[in-house]
């Protein structure tokens, strides 16, 4: 399961900007669905959330901007996990057009229940389990290109 989660979707024109472009914002909407599909694949989808009254917040990203993105292209991010405990994860997305690298990001995700208030919390072990399932190998990911300053979890 350390393949990594596909996400696909083609740039809207409403993304574009004054450069003619795609708005550094859309990346980040872009990269925001990425990391949904890859919570929906581990167990953190919708159902879960109104189950158990928890969800996840994002808690820190960075993102490399490496080529132009233009109106309608087709592109797909690739997500994968790069470590994790038992309250958080790390992940790593490759954003691409064809084979062309056009962004990197990587974000910490934060799993918190809602109440009485939010407040971290332990995933459940079975999503623990799919995480473990999910993570890359260590040597793999020291092999990643474009990686932000140090996140740990």
């Amino acid at each position: 399961m350390t393949d990594p989660f596909e996400y696909h979707t083609t740039v809207r024109t409403e993304w574009i900007d004054y450069n003619d472009h795609m708005r550094d914002a859309y990346y980040g909407l872009v990269f925001s669905y990425a990391v949904d599909a890859f919570q929906d694949a581990v167990g953190l989808d919708a159902a879960y959330r109104a189950r158990s009254g928890c969800t996840i917040y994002l808690v820190e990203d960075h993102k490399h901007f490496l080529r132009e993105v233009k109106r309608g292209a087709a592109i797909t991010v690739e997500t994968r996990l790069l470590d994790h405990d038992a309250k958080r994860f790390h992940l790593w997305s490759v954003m691409r057009e064809d084979e062309a690298v056009l962004a990197v990001a990587e974000m910490m995700q934060l799993h918190v229940a809602r109440d009485p208030g939010p407040r971290v919390a332990p995933m459940p072990e079975e999503i623990q389990a799919r995480l473990r399932a999910a993570q890359m190998p260590a040597d793999a990911v020291a092999d990643l290109p474009h990686r932000a300053r140090p996140i740990s979890v």
